[in-house]
């Protein structure tokens, strides 16, 4: 009996169809998405090392990332890459980490959009120093109108 005669034609083809559209999915998020060359524990630094295939390496520590916090170094350092550098394994943890995942669940909270407001407000330009001058001859920047005030006018 022929593979063919237990599979019906429907199927067949349906199953073809799935295939080369995951086919096209799989290659589509290989070009856009981070992909692991390497990952490194470094005991030191308490930190995990990713080096990705658009060459920008990833120092993280441990701490941030919650499956690992209260993991032993032994643990940490066996560390693999999975597939096509889609992900991170541990196996003695039991630990699958998405890389897009984890780079997404750390770089996407309050906590660093703050920071990047903060670091981006303390740096200066030729644009702020203008407006600076400006409001300067104006005298000073503008008082902020309390509810009160704006209901009284």
């Amino acid at each position: 009996m022929r593979k063919s005669d237990l599979i019906p034609g429907w199927i067949e083809k349906e199953l073809r169809a799935n295939f080369a559209r995951a086919s096209r999915a799989g290659r589509r998020a290989a070009k856009t998405e981070p992909r692991a060359v390497s990952a490194a524990y470094r005991s030191q630094e308490r930190a995990l090392r990713i080096e990705l295939t658009n060459g920008a390496t990833i120092t993280l520590p441990v701490k941030l990332i919650s499956g690992l916090k209260g993991a032993r170094p032994k643990d940490l350092r066996a560390v693999e890459v999975l597939g096509r550098g889609s992900g991170l394994h541990w196996e003695s943890l039991d630990l699958d980490l998405s890389l897009p995942g984890l780079l997404s669940s750390l770089f996407s909270g309050p906590e660093w959009l703050a920071e990047l407001g903060r670091i981006g407000g303390r740096n200066s330009s030729a644009a702020k120093a203008a407006a600076a001058r400006r409001n300067g001859r104006k005298g000073g920047r503008p008082r902020t109108r309390s509810r009160k005030d704006s209901v009284e006018s």
